[in-house]
């Protein structure tokens, strides 16, 4: 059998083809794992207003904390501050597996240390909250991690 080789075939084979094409992107969307960034956005998103207090009181120390790649370490630099409480969380946006939380040691600190072996290469946020004296602070930066 020989089949002819004009346009409506042409049309038709083009046509079977995209589809399978569709169907393959389609196949592949359910086998990926969709991460939100909080399980419960919703309660957080309608504490958002006390978040932008604390980014306001953070202004004046946001320019001063640093994120450093060392050889074999990440060293995290902060202002003199004094914290009552405190936590330090690096989030990676690509997975919640690869998240890294410290609680802040409560005497004043100028820098933390974090070993290289924690981070996997890639994007990710550094989140810093502390109390001080009754006020809260909170301090967001972007950072990529190179191996």
């Amino acid at each position: 059998m020989k089949i002819k080789w004009n346009w409506g075939t042409k049309l038709t084979l083009f046509i079977i083809l995209f589809m399978l094409l569709i169907l393959s992107f389609v196949y592949r969307s359910f086998q990926r794992d969709v991460n939100l960034v909080e399980k419960d956005y919703y309660p957080k998103g309608l504490q958002y207003q006390q978040r932008i207090d604390e980014m306001k009181n953070a202004r004046i120390f946001e320019p001063q904390i640093i994120v450093e790649q060392q050889k074999n370490k990440l060293v995290l630099h902060l202002p003199m501050i004094h914290p009552d409480t405190g936590n330090v969380l690096f989030f990676r946006p690509s997975g919640k597996k690869f998240d890294i939380s410290r609680v802040m040691p409560h005497d004043s600190i100028d820098q933390l240390q974090f070993d290289g072996k924690l981070f996997k290469k890639g994007h990710y946020v550094l989140k810093v909250y502390w109390e001080e004296s009754g006020k809260k602070f909170y301090v967001e930066k972007g950072f990529y991690f190179r191996k």
